[in-house]
C-alpha cells in the first residue's frame, strides 16, 4: 500500500501492518467505518475520506485532508517476531534494517514537505520499534530532522485492530 501524505497534514497515522480487509488503502474496511464514525461522525470508511478529496468536500469534512497514513509491513508470518515485540531473526534483520532506513527517509521527507505536522500515532509494537530505530538512524544522519520529529506529540497505541474507542478519540483534532 502506498503512503497517503499531503503537504498540509497535521496528523500522521503509522500502522505496523495492513489489515486483511484493507485493499487499496488503509482503513478502507469495517475498522475504517468505526474510526470514521468516531473521528468525523460519518458512515464512510476513514481511509476513503482521507484519500478522496472530492468526497470529503462533498460531506463538508475539511479536516479529512489533514490526516496522512503510512503502513510499514505486510501482515506476513515472517514479521511475527516484530509484531510480538521480540527480536527479529538473523535472516530477517537485513530486511528490517532496510525498512528502518526507508522509514527514516520517509520521515525526513515528510518533515520537509509537511511543516504543519504536529502529531504522530504509532499503531502496533512493530511500528513503535521501527519508529524508534528510524529516529536513532536519523539522529546519526540528520540531527535537525531527528530533533524536529522527536519533539512532536507521539501516541503509542496497540494495533488499529485492538485500539479502543477511547484511544481512537485521540485522533480527533480540535
Amino acid at each position: 500500500m502506498d503512503a497517503i501524505i499531503r503537504k498540509k497534514i497535521h496528523t500522521l497515522l503509522i500502522f505496523d501492518r495492513t489489515l486483511p480487509e484493507d485493499t487499496a488503502y488503509p482503513l478502507s474496511g469495517p475498522k475504517g467505518l468505526e474510526v470514521a464514525d468516531i473521528v468525523f461522525e460519518q458512515n464512510i470508511p476513514f481511509g476513503r475520506l482521507v484519500t478522496d478529496k472530492k468526497l470529503a468536500q462533498l460531506l463538508n469534512q475539511k479536516e479529512a485532508k489533514r490526516y496522512g497514513m503510512l503502513t510499514l509491513l505486510e501482515d506476513d508470518v515472517r514479521f511475527k517476531p516484530l509484531f510480538q515485540n521480540r527480536k527479529p531473526t538473523a535472516d530477517m534483520e537485513e530486511e528490517v534494517e532496510a525498512k528502518v532506513r526507508e522509514l527514516a527517509h520517509q520521515l525526513r521527507a515528510i518533515r520537509s514537505q509537511c511543516s504543519s505536522l504536529e502529531r504522530l500515532f504509532l499503531f502496533g509494537r512493530a511500528a513503535q520499534t521501527l519508529f524508534d530505530r528510524a529516529l536513532l538512524h536519523l539522529e546519526e544522519v540528520n540531527p535537525p530532522a531527528h530533533e524536529e520529529i522527536a519533539s512532536m506529540t507521539c501516541y503509542r497505541l496497540p494495533t488499529i485492530r485492538r485500539a479502543t474507542e477511547d484511544q481512537l478519540q485521540l485522533l480527533r483534532y480540535e
